[in-house]
C-alpha cells in the first residue's frame, strides 16, 4: 500500500470510528497527474476489498469501508 492509499484508507477508517457509515474524500489537487494517482489508489483499495466506492466525481469520491477494511484497520491499531 503506497502513501496515498494509506492516507485515503486511514481517513475512511477514522470516519468509521467516529460513527459515520460513509466517507467523502475530496482530492487536494486536480492536476491530471494527481487525478490518475487518486484514481489508481482508490481502485487498489477497492480491489483489496478494503473499501467500496459508492460515487466518484472529478474532485471527490464517496466510499464505504468494508468488513475486511474494518478488520484491517483494527489490526493496525
Amino acid at each position: 500500500m503506497n502513501n496515498l492509499e494509506k492516507e485515503i484508507f486511514q481517513r475512511a477508517y477514522q470516519s468509521y470510528l467516529c460513527g459515520s457509515d460513509s466517507y467523502n474524500y475530496k482530492f487536494a489537487s486536480l492536476s491530471p497527474n494527481m487525478l490518475r494517482k487518486y484514481d489508481s489508489a482508490v481502485k487498489n483499495l477497492e480491489a483489496e476489498d478494503l473499501i467500496t466506492v459508492k460515487y466518484k466525481s472529478d474532485d471527490k469520491v464517496k466510499m464505504f469501508i468494508t468488513e475486511k477494511g474494518i478488520d484491517y484497520g483494527n489490526f493496525l491499531l
